[in-house]
């Protein structure tokens, strides 16, 4: 029996018009003054994600940028909190030593009325650190 999301929450956009640029500067600035240092257990698995300044750089600076992307960091914690667990992702050969693999997370997430799924892959090192990347997917 799949398992139910025990929590979606609801976010009202307020980044529109922004460029790529202006969202990555949001994200990390945001990031720094309500983030930085914090940590969240995730009510699935009971593991507890660690959000340092590599997490939050990586978030606003690599990867793919839209405006629902950083829409998300204001309910970061949520969606890491009561996300569920979906799977595990080898490292690539091409990844360092210190990377285990990956944990991947689903969630849910309404922006603007609409739901949206989410997925959540968290990096797990050595040394229990953690490094996770947002992405959003428009249910039809």
């Amino acid at each position: 029996m799949a398992k139910k999301y025990a929590f979606t929450p609801t976010i009202n956009s307020e980044l529109n018009g922004l460029s790529k640029s202006e969202l990555r500067k949001y994200i990390l600035n945001y990031y720094k003054e309500h983030l930085k240092g914090t940590e969240v257990i995730n009510l699935d698995t009971g593991i507890t994600i660690h959000f340092s300044m590599t997490s939050g750089r990586k978030t606003a600076m690599g990867e793919a940028m839209y405006q629902r992307k950083a829409e998300l960091i204001r309910i970061l914690p949520e969606l890491v909190k009561y996300a569920l667990y979906n799977n595990f992702g080898k490292p690539k050969e091409t990844e360092g030593p210190d990377i285990i693999g990956y944990l991947n997370f689903k969630g849910r997430c309404i922006i603007d009325g609409k739901t949206e799924n989410i997925r959540i892959a968290v990096q797990f090192q050595k040394q229990a650190k953690f490094y996770y990347n947002i992405e959003v997917n428009t249910i039809k």
